[in-house]
């Protein structure tokens, strides 16, 4: 019977199983590292959408309430005044004064989120009554999602102890109260990681 040198048997059971146990960690370690990874790159895309997200929101604010009107109203969680030139997924021609709104709601789906609205009412003619007649445009769209903070302020004045009057910024705003020229939009994500944003937009002359 033909025998073999000891060095030609081959791998015995014992150094298999030590060699898949080892390959074994080698690709735990390796599946650990790509899901860091790909986690790092994910938290970077939410950071990145997040703040295109908050610019956008800036860009549109900023552009209608530099034309707002006279009249602004507030309750802390929507803002609503009129302005010439809304920003609308649309050009809208012959326009003279729309109206817009923000609103923080909450949704069963995207939590509490920040809506932007636009209303422009049917054109004036010589003898058209605008009582109870539909807009001529309304528009609706979400702005962001799955906020954690979402609110107004402006900057109005409050009596301070000397009686004098200092500035302060004010959660809510009447109708009546001539507008304010500072507005503060306060947003805050979801993720822990996410500071809060604070927008502000001026107009007319500097407040003192």
């Amino acid at each position: 019977m033909k025998r073999y040198p000891k060095s030609e048997a081959g791998f015995t059971l014992l150094e298999l199983i030590v060699a898949l146990a080892i390959s074994s960690l080698v690709a735990m370690m390796g599946a650990a590292a790509m899901s860091t990874t790909l986690d790092f790159y994910q938290r970077n895309a939410h950071r990145s959408a997040a703040r295109e997200d908050v610019r956008a929101i800036e860009r549109t604010l900023r552009h209608e309430w530099a034309t707002r009107g006279t009249t602004v109203r507030s309750d802390g969680s929507m803002l609503q005044f009129n302005t010439l030139h809304p920003v609308a997924r649309r050009a809208l021609a012959d326009l003279t004064l729309a109206q817009v709104q923000y609103a923080c709601e909450t949704t069963p789906n995207e939590g509490l989120v920040l809506i932007h609205r636009i209303s422009v009412p049917p054109a004036k003619g010589p003898n058209s009554v605008q009582r109870n007649q539909s807009p001529m445009h309304e528009e609706t769209r979400i702005l962001a999602t799955r906020l954690e903070a979402c609110a107004f302020s402006f900057l109005g004045s409050a009596l301070g102890p000397g009686g004098q009057p200092q500035p302060r910024w004010i959660a809510s705003w009447d109708e009546k109260t001539p507008a304010p020229e500072l507005m503060r939009l306060i947003l805050s994500g979801v993720r822990a990681d996410m500071p809060p944003v604070v927008y502000q937009a001026r107009t007319g002359a500097r407040s003192r």
